[in-house]
């Protein structure tokens, strides 16, 4: 969302709005906002509910709820019930502790290589698209032939694919790969050591 809508529903109320209290655009005595109305419209929504969490000086903080339908009493009610927990957790929050989190773990991610499994979303082998088509037909328990037939390719591209994804998960055969696919280990996307023989 591009802004925040809650000066439309709260106007003048906003810096005095009292935490949990919950403000429904419907029943709002400001006049429409223009880009509110925009905004629902193009999304199909028709209900907002703002929720101060708190109020300072300096800054209000808010939570805005938009609806698709119209809440009904018992979408109200629980918005009543969860408002006072949400304006504890806020309170209690430790303020930048999360985004602090994320940092500290991207950069861990940055200096050991991308941890996750093969077939997340991260893609910590970099399979090209037709090679992860090919890796998730081989995780359902499908045979090389099933793959070719179903992705319509031939056995040589089917061969160069499977060399490209071996060389990438660091397998050397069918067993190893498919081992690795269906494993709930995650991959580093490191080639590991391997002792040699003296």
């Amino acid at each position: 969302m591009e802004r925040s809508f809650a000066r439309s529903v709260l106007g003048s109320y906003l810096d005095k709005a009292k935490p949990g209290a919950i403000w429904y655009k419907s029943m709002s005595d400001e006049a429409a906002d223009p880009a509110l109305d925009r905004f629902h419209t193009s999304r199909k929504l028709v209900e907002l509910a703002v929720i101060p969490l708190s109020s300072g000086k300096q800054h209000t903080d808010f939570l805005e709820i938009h609806f698709s339908t119209r809440p009904g009493a018992v979408q109200q009610a629980l918005l009543n019930i969860i408002s006072g927990t949400l304006v504890r957790t806020w309170t209690n929050r430790s303020p930048g502790l999360y985004a602090e989190a994320c940092l500290t773990e991207r950069r861990a991610a940055r200096g050991a290589g991308v941890q996750a499994h093969l077939l997340s979303m991260d893609n910590p082998a970099q399979l090209s698209r037709a090679e992860y088509r090919v890796c998730v037909l081989l995780s359902k328990g499908q045979t090389a032939k099933r793959v070719q037939t179903d992705l319509g390719i031939s056995k040589s591209t089917l061969r160069t694919h499977l060399r490209n994804i071996y060389a990438k998960t660091q397998t050397g055969n069918m067993s190893e790969l498919v081992y690795r696919l269906v494993s709930v280990d995650s991959f580093s996307g490191q080639v590991p050591r391997r002792n040699s023989a003296a």
